[in-house]
């Protein structure tokens, strides 16, 4: 892997991806500032992936395996994915992968909300997947080769002699549909109900996800959920075996991680965007729970 000028912060956006020269092997993607797709994430030599490190995913994406085996963490929830699986995450999401077969092959499809014009200014994969999480749907083998196709499609229209956009936008919107009705489909299949304890603890997960860097108090979230906050910490700890205070803290350090990494922002002006006191108080913070000092970890290959 080459190094980067830590001024040009890297991102997971579009326009990053772009016009950032920071993807080799682009045989295997095709990025506009619009629509992306990527063949085969594995073989696409980068600056980008490091395992365990976390990353911003600014547009919502629609990742397939083909082959091997992927596990990755996002928004605190883990995710083991295999063959016959495609992954819907929404987004402004925070992605880290942690480990990859050797034989693995990850396609990725991805769109801006202005690209999809149909969608107006609603965010177009809430409007058309109704949910508010990322989303692991499991196909049948017929499903699976539906998608299949789809995918391919895509990857012959874009190597097309001229960029479809037209044909793409509408064939992208017709992937969100079929999207849209797989999950209902999967939901309607499925043979285990979701607990009372394990609907409120997807909720808070949720809540912590979208508040944790401005509210870090365990009575706001109880409150959110209608519960008091000694029976909310209760529930949380019987159902993941950690605290609520731990939830928020590995979500804050996230943050923190993407910002350090991925930003040019100095660390003062992190501490004051994840609205600690001042920068001592987030280097203690970021220590403890890490075992370095921001600075130590910004630095780190």
């Amino acid at each position: 892997m080459e190094n980067m000028d830590k001024k040009v912060p890297i991102d997971l956006a579009l326009n990053t991806l772009d016009f950032k020269k920071i993807i080799k092997n682009t045989e295997y993607c095709f990025i506009t500032p619009g629509f992306g797709f990527i063949d085969n994430i594995i073989k696409m030599e980068s600056v980008l992936f490091h395992l365990g490190q976390p990353y911003k995913m600014h547009e919502g994406r629609i990742i397939q395996l083909t082959s091997g085996k992927v596990r990755i963490n996002i928004n605190l929830s883990e995710y083991t994915l295999v063959p016959g699986e495609v992954l819907i995450t929404f987004p402004e999401s925070i992605l880290q992968p942690m480990e990859f077969s050797p034989d693995t092959r990850v396609r990725v499809i991805t769109a801006t909300p202005n690209f999809i014009q149909d969608a107006g200014n609603e965010d177009f994969f809430r409007h058309y997947l109704a949910n508010d999480t990322n989303t692991l749907l499991q196909l049948s083998k017929e499903e699976n080769e539906e998608m299949n196709q789809y995918f391919s499609l895509f990857w012959s229209i874009v190597h097309a002699s001229h960029f479809k956009q037209e044909t793409i936008r509408h064939l992208f919107m017709s992937l969100l549909h079929y999207i849209h009705d797989l999950r209902a489909n999967n939901q309607e299949e499925s043979s285990k109900p979701i607990t009372r304890q394990q609907e409120i603890f997807q909720k808070f997960i949720m809540l912590v996800n979208k508040n944790s860097c401005t509210e870090r108090n365990v009575s706001f979230y109880a409150d959110k959920l209608c519960l008091t906050p000694r029976y909310l910490n209760t529930l949380i700890r019987q159902t993941s075996e950690r605290t609520v205070m731990e939830w928020i803290n590995r979500s804050v350090i996230l943050e923190a991680k993407v910002l350090l990494k991925h930003s040019n922002k100095m660390i003062y002006e992190i501490a004051d965007e994840l609205n600690f006191p001042n920068t001592s108080f987030f280097c203690k913070f970021f220590k403890k729970n890490t075992g370095m000092t921001p600075l130590e970890y910004q630095k780190q290959e």
